[in-house]
């Protein structure tokens, strides 16, 4: 494996490393997940929300993946990394209506994924901050307007046992950040209005009690996580469920399914406010793979459907797009890896 991992697509990325490689590359970014950090960043995860709801609040109608979903998980990265502001909005705008890899794209289409682009720009910025740290550029680094920013901290992290990552390690960091954050954070608030929108019981009861928008959070979570699937490969011959799996196996593991297995969740295709044990779902993983961003996307999510019904009434379906109550229909995107509305039309009552 080790040897072949190179001709694997997408083997280079930190979700497909496994051992002490993993756990190198996820501690360079745990230093943007600890708890300060986030509350740091609360603030600003407000601003952000109402400024986007200011883009549209008064049209009555938003096609929320696009204008609002997309372009909040963006500028959210942005604020993780402690970008500059002229950064922050050359990203949101070149990252606007991007999709997932699609399952049949070839390397050519792979390569004008917008996050490409968006590594080149981060590749520079990192490459700036780590000459300002050098122990003979540090004194005047200064004095040439180089920032001691988040970003210049994480260009300079190391490893737990002191080795240095390449620039190619810590630009490949920064942009998954950007490719998980906007696709699974995106995706999975559509998920929570599409629900909002088609239960009006789940949508007053919301309203009415805010403090039950976590719980909601995850029961949305379970039924209808933004991640449909991952791919791995066998390393040991083993039998599972009854099955038996060869070393060299290719196999597909999906979270979707298991969050609704009958064994572990009564009546699984039904959404439930008042779910118990709902937290025992695997939309984020487990183990060493957790994500490390689901507090973050948690928070984010919260926060954009308490400012999105503080300030939209009564939201509902775009009949015009999806269809009357009785035949609604939905478009997703065509990628293995994420079950992702390709567009969410919602209409409402401006407040």
């Amino acid at each position: 494996l080790e040897a072949a991992r190179s001709k694997i697509n997408f083997s280079d990325q930190i979700v497909s490393q496994h051992g002490k490689r993993h756990s190198d590359l996820r501690s360079i970014i745990a230093r943007l997940f600890t708890p300060s950090r986030m509350r740091d960043l609360e603030p600003k995860l407000r601003e952000t929300a109402d400024s986007l709801i200011d883009e549209f609040a008064r049209d009555g109608k938003v096609e929320l993946a696009e204008q609002y979903g997309g372009p909040y998980a963006t500028l959210v990265i942005a604020d993780l990394l402690g970008l500059p502001e002229n950064v922050r909005n050359r990203f949101r705008k070149l990252l606007e209506g991007s999709v997932p890899v699609k399952m049949d794209a070839t390397p050519e289409e792979m390569m004008k994924n917008p996050l490409v682009e968006l590594g080149k720009d981060l590749f520079k910025l990192i490459v700036k901050r780590r000459i300002a740290a050098h122990p003979l550029v540090k004194p005047v680094a200064g004095l040439f307007g180089a920032k001691q920013d988040i970003l210049a901290e994480v260009a300079t992290a190391r490893f737990p046992d002191g080795g240095k990552p390449t620039l190619v390690d810590i630009t490949g960091l920064s942009a998954f950040l950007f490719g998980a954050g906007q696709d699974t954070t995106n995706r999975l608030l559509c998920a929570c209005l599409k629900v909002i929108a088609t239960h009006p019981d789940v949508q007053q009861a919301l309203r009415d009690d805010p403090s039950s928008i976590p719980d909601f959070i995850e029961e949305t979570l379970r039924l209808d996580g933004a991640v449909k699937s991952g791919g791995r490969i066998c390393q040991k011959s083993t039998t599972l469920g009854g099955v038996e799996v060869k070393a060299g196996t290719v196999m597909m593991m999906s979270p979707l399914a298991a969050n609704r297995d009958p064994k572990r969740f009564a009546d699984p295709d039904e959404f439930k406010l008042d779910r118990p044990k709902i937290r025992e779902h695997v939309a984020f993983g487990r183990g060493a793979h957790t994500c490390i961003g689901a507090q973050l996307a948690r928070r984010e999510v919260t926060v954009s459907i308490e400012q999105l019904l503080a300030r939209m009434g009564n939201i509902r379906l775009s009949e015009a797009h999806h269809g009357s109550a009785s035949q609604h229909h939905f478009d997703y995107a065509p990628t293995y890896v994420l079950h992702a509305l390709s567009s969410l039309h919602l209409v409402f009552d401006p407040q």
